[in-house]
């Protein structure tokens, strides 16, 4: 069996629950606490700086398509879809943060993790 090695080393109980509750508390502020953890944390902490650049790339990506549906009026079957994908890739997102491991969204990599 091979283990997987995570490059990130490991972190305190409070960094990792601090890191979930970014990814949580996202669903609600979208893009704007990631760019402030981000921004407040980069030099000092790569663990939280990895967590937010991973919260920017996810709302980046699925903003501006919201945004494009919500505009053309393509009804709100795709808007709910696009949302409830969303609130399930932050869920597993928390719960990895919460055990100090690595997630990488399934989007467009605008910002290198």
């Amino acid at each position: 069996m091979i283990l997987e090695v995570d490059d990130m080393k490991r972190e305190s109980l409070l960094n990792r629950v601090l890191a979930s509750l970014m990814h949580l508390l996202s669903l609600l502020l979208t893009f704007i606490l990631p760019i402030l953890v981000y921004l407040g944390t980069k030099k000092r902490n790569k663990y939280f700086a990895n967590h937010a650049k991973e919260g920017m790339n996810l709302h980046f990506t699925f903003f501006p398509i919201l945004l494009i549906l919500n505009l053309m009026n393509m009804g709100s079957v795709y808007t709910c879809g696009l949302l409830t994908l969303e609130t399930i890739l932050i869920l597993i997102a928390a719960i990895y943060a919460l055990k100090g491991k690595k997630f990488s969204y399934p989007v467009i990599r605008y910002f290198k993790v």
